[in-house]
């Protein structure tokens, strides 16, 4: 198995860089297989969503549609798979896909909740609770 940096799906995903997409693409395809696959941390999976918002104006549908993609690529296998696409759709549905991606992972560790003083999020995930009292409340 091998593990795949965030700047090496980029590179897949956006190629702005033909050589190195290139490169990367075939590496890949000599060393991962649906048998073998090439491993995606969920920190990969965050940094994938940053750098495609900060970097490259990607919008959400865009982002979602291509980790999803990625999701459902035989030959690459995302660090808890079914949380990660969990998170997606519920940053698809308008979620900052790392909150979603915290309040599903910690739901499923079986957290009762998880606390926040991200309004915004706790408006949007489940999961998460508002803890008030906080001049960092957004």
């Amino acid at each position: 198995m091998i593990g795949l940096d965030t700047n090496v799906v980029i590179r897949l995903l956006v190629g702005d860089d033909a050589a190195a997409q290139e490169t990367a693409r075939n590496y890949i395809a000599r060393h991962s297989s649906s048998d073998d696959p090439a491993r995606i941390d969920r920190i990969v999976a965050v940094e994938i969503v940053w750098v495609l918002e900060r970097s490259y104006g990607f919008s959400r549908i865009q982002i979602a549609g291509a980790l999803e993609s990625l999701l459902d690529t035989a030959e690459l296998a995302f660090e808890d798979h079914d949380l990660v696409r969990a998170a997606v759709a519920a940053y698809r549905a308008g979620s900052g896909f790392a909150d979603a991606l915290i309040a599903e992972s910690n739901e499923n560790a079986g957290c009762a909740t998880t606390i926040t003083f991200d309004t915004r999020a706790a408006k949007r995930l489940r999961q998460l609770m508002l803890l008030s009292g906080s001049r960092w409340t957004s």
